[in-house]
């Protein structure tokens, strides 16, 4: 497939609304623009990675293109849509041992996948590897529509001051992008920190937003000043505290300190009954920062040496994980947030030595 760039005029005086990543998260992404009271007057962008990793895969993909087809509605390719496409078609004899290994790890993880959604919808158990071989042709015939529908989608919607793709681009030469791969635009890891500057604000998602910070975990849009980027990725169906986040810019010429955004995730919100200091000199340690020795094992907690800093932490022995042969803990910190009695606070984790909670 072949970079496609989809030109957009915004009239004057229209908001632009941006969200990412929704990974199946159907409720979160009603509530989501509920929120915003989004309306035919504003100009929405839906940038990529609509399915899996959640649990209503096929009815998001679905609620999507009925959003796709209002002239105000612009859904862009992620790299996760891409590849699910790409899988099902090319799945073959030599291939479906795979195949059927990430539908069980989808399974593990989620409960799910458009796959086993597809399937269901038709009646059909993708039970083995030859079961889900012999399904393909049936799939693929009844969700032609919706394969159609991810074949169909731009990569990159450039309008007169955003550009707005999933992964990042390497230029704002657009015609020169287009000769480049596809997947270079919509995988493009760690863009924020690749050293690029723009004229105008590129929006992108892709990048869960709490790996660009080293110091206290958040999952609010990060807006790059100097650079002009704006990473809006929060998490959603990737970890248990994600969000779906929505960037607002009232309109298109107003001034980057006007740019606000909101957000909702599905976590229980609690009262906090006790108030609580700031601690100094946190670490957050996440997926590109996450190499960890461990020190002593535990039940609840292990101790742990972070490789990059030399910190010593305490871990949820449920957060570590082998990452080609090497322990690895990712979305933890030591930091305790300023709490008052009285804050609204979402639960993450309730645990014996006290509450892993999110704040604004």
């Amino acid at each position: 497939m072949k970079i496609s760039v989809k030109k957009i005029s915004v009239p004057e005086g229209r908001r632009l609304l941006a969200t990412s990543d929704i990974h199946g998260q159907l409720p979160l992404l009603k509530r989501l623009l509920e929120q915003v009271n989004f309306s035919d007057d504003d100009m929405l962008f839906i940038i990529g990675d609509v399915i899996e990793k959640g649990y209503e895969n096929l009815a998001s993909l679905r609620y999507v293109m009925d959003l796709a087809r209002r002239d105000n509605v612009t859904v862009l390719m992620g790299n996760v849509d891409l590849l699910r496409l790409e899988m099902l078609e090319g799945l073959r004899e030599d291939n479906c041992q795979k195949f059927y290994r990430y539908l069980t790890k989808m399974r593990d993880w989620r409960g799910t996948s458009i796959f086993d959604e597809m399937a269901a919808e038709l009646g059909l158990v993708l039970d083995s590897p030859k079961q889900a071989l012999a399904s393909r042709e049936a799939l693929l015939n009844s969700f032609r529509k919706e394969l159609d529908f991810i074949r169909s989608l731009p990569t990159i919607a450039e309008t007169e001051n955003y550009i707005f793709v999933h992964g990042g681009i390497p230029s704002e030469d657009l015609e020169a992008v287009k000769a480049g791969e596809i997947r270079d635009v919509l995988k493009f890891d760690n863009f924020m920190r690749a050293g690029l500057s723009f004229e105008r604000y590129v929006v992108v998602g892709h990048y869960p937003v709490s790996v660009y910070h080293d110091r206290i975990m958040q999952d609010n849009p990060l807006i790059d000043r100097l650079r002009h980027i704006i990473s809006i990725d929060g998490g959603c169906g990737i970890h248990r505290e994600g969000q779906l986040n929505m960037l607002i810019i009232p309109e298109m010429n107003c001034g980057v300190d006007r740019i606000t955004y909101t957000s909702c995730d599905d976590l229980p919100v609690f009262a906090a009954q006790t108030s609580q200091e700031e601690s100094k000199d946190p670490i957050n340690v996440n997926y590109l920062n996450g190499k960890i020795r461990i020190l002593e094992d535990g039940e609840e907690f292990s101790l742990a040496e972070h490789a990059d800093s030399g910190r010593r932490l305490k871990v949820l022995t449920k957060n570590i994980y082998n990452r080609e042969g090497q322990w690895a803990c990712v979305r933890h910190t030591d930091y305790l947030l300023p709490v008052r009695e009285g804050d609204r606070l979402s639960l993450i984790d309730q645990t014996s030595e006290g509450c892993f909670v999110k704040k604004d």
